[in-house]
């Protein structure tokens, strides 16, 4: 008997209200299991990959956020059976995946402020389920009714000045403040109720990712609540903005892809094993994506432009220096010689670099009001011995955080298929980093078991520039021509970036995180000199 998913009269109290209670969804014994089971991960008994028991009297205890990834009793639980019906009636018939999980053992002197969780994980659907009866001793759950069908607070409503680049982050705290208080105040005299859930072992509320709601703090010191809160997105769901995110649905399915992969190649790269400097990276829990400034004033970009790094993770300006501009700078280059190209040497390189086009070029990608020059540098395509690169990400060669770094590539020669040009693997980019392997022969990176079906090549004319990510998979074809190709390469990072992660030359070339006793100066000032200064 399949199991039973929402009554008439719950759907429509979920429509209506955003939130809906399914009572005695869990029997008691699959509550005890899995606190059970949490007891003994607490206790140490049982090891979960990247949970750490709390000291002895630690006031919060077991706070195990995205517990589903590591350990799979909450991954099960999670992808309960049970809970697929409900969710898919809510989501009006679509198929839910799951995308977080948090697993509350607090004391009951804890409380939340009023937030939607929809602000960070937009058309998110929540659960929240009791493992032990729930009063108003140990702390209820708090909602404000129907607060989802009126004004949304979004991700990107908090994200002005210097917060604008840092997709993961909650954005500016003091206004996220103004705008909490300012929505709720509105529902509030808008005639909006707050209800507090007093709820029996075993219950499920299930509520809208945008209705505001908290956890109030219990009236007895000394007692704890167990709750196991967890969040899912409708398969169809295209927009989602945290596609590094592990999406997985109820038959145990894991895709990291946005599911709209146009061909059998796409879809096989959208599975492709990620690099394992994730394991080791901040961005391992949120891992996220910048998105192009597009809700703002472009400066040199064009809506379709943003749109294609967004999309694709490339594009192209045509025409960006003059003939002028380019002599001058391969004068530079036949002067200096390629490793002299430094900002250190050269005010030429400099004024290049950090000019009034890249700026434009930082403001309208890097959407972040802080900026500076990563690393840059000459490369030349010899004739007919040169092989051209083997696909690869940026990111690979040196481990960046925040994820994205941008590199822009400056044809200083005429480039096409045959004296050899960029290749890019469309849309790829938003798999994140990938697994790469040493080439035997070259010595290179390479991604690992990449299918290149896909990609398209770039021409450019000399002073053109192809914009993309250090995500975005590309190779450069082989010269073969009987001249040489100049080409001249700018990356930039906002500022705060951390290259300290990874070390491609640990473990006998293998690869392993950086050693702490390697720590060093992530950035040198007149290598890696501000291009955008941050905003105070």
């Amino acid at each position: 008997m399949p199991d039973a998913g929402l009554t008439i009269e719950q759907k429509q109290t979920y429509d209506r209200d955003g939130w809906v209670v399914v009572p005695s969804l869990f029997t008691a014994d699959e509550c005890d299991g899995l606190i059970q089971h949490m007891d003994a991960v607490h206790a140490g008994d049982i090891a979960v990959e990247r949970f750490v028991p709390p000291a002895e009297g630690a006031e919060h205890l077991i706070d195990a956020d995205q517990c589903h990834i590591h350990d799979p009793v909450c991954r099960d639980f999670m992808l309960h059976p049970k809970l697929r019906a409900p969710l898919r009636d809510a989501l009006d018939g679509d198929e839910p995946e799951g995308i977080k999980s948090h697993y509350w053992w607090k004391g009951s002197q804890w409380s939340q402020g009023w937030h939607c969780d929809g602000t960070a994980l937009p058309e998110c659907i929540g659960v929240w389920i009791a493992l032990v009866d729930v009063d108003e001793t140990i702390g209820t759950l708090a909602l404000q009714t129907g607060g989802h069908r009126r004004r949304i607070l979004h991700h990107d409503d908090l994200r002005p000045g210097k917060w604008a680049g840092n997709r993961t982050h909650s954005g500016d705290p003091e206004l996220r403040a103004r705008l909490r208080d300012e929505i709720f105040g509105d529902n509030e005299a808008a005639g909006l109720e707050q209800v507090h859930m007093v709820a029996q072992k075993g219950t499920a509320v299930i509520f809208d990712g945008y209705l505001w709601h908290r956890g109030v703090m219990g009236s007895d010191p000394g007692a704890f609540r167990q709750v196991y809160a967890c969040h899912y997105i409708p398969a169809s769901f295209m927009q989602w903005p945290h596609v590094l995110w592990e999406r997985i649905d109820f038959d145990g399915i894991k895709r990291w892809s946005t599911g709209d992969e146009p061909t059998p190649s796409a879809r096989h790269n959208a599975r492709l094993p990620r690099h394992p400097a994730m394991e080791f990276s901040a961005s391992s829990k949120d891992p996220s994506l910048l998105p192009t400034r597009k809700d703002a004033p472009l400066q040199i970009l064009s809506a379709d432009q943003a749109q294609d790094m967004d999309l694709r993770g490339f594009t192209v300006i045509e025409d960006a220096f003059s003939t002028a501009e380019i002599r001058e700078l391969r004068e530079e280059i036949d002067r200096l010689g390629a490793g002299g190209m430094t900002g250190e040497q050269s005010a030429l390189v400099r004024s290049f670099c950090g000019g009034s086009f890249f700026q434009k070029i930082c403001h309208d990608v890097l959407n972040c009001d802080g900026v500076r020059l990563f690393d840059q540098r000459v490369e030349c395509r010899e004739p007919g011995a040169d092989p051209g690169t083997a696909f690869h990400q940026d990111i690979a060669q040196i481990f960046v955080e925040p994820l994205q770094y941008l590199t822009c590539w400056i044809a200083l020669d005429d480039a096409d298929e045959i004296s050899g040009c960029p290749w890019f693997v469309p849309a790829l980019f938003r798999r994140g980093p990938l697994r790469h392997d040493v080439d035997e022969t070259t010595g290179d990176l390479v991604i690992s078991n990449l299918r290149s079906d896909d990609a398209v090549s770039v021409p450019l004319q000399k002073g053109s520039v192809a914009l993309y990510w250090s995500l975005t998979p590309y190779r450069i074809g082989a010269n073969d021509t009987d001249k040489p190709g100049l080409a001249y390469i700018s990356q930039y990072a906002p500022d705060g970036y951390d290259d300290r992660i990874w070390d491609n030359a640990a473990n006998a070339g293998q690869g392993g995180p950086m050693a702490a006793d390697a720590a060093r100066r992530v950035l040198d000032e007149a290598r890696n000199f501000l291009v955008l200064p941050p905003v105070c």
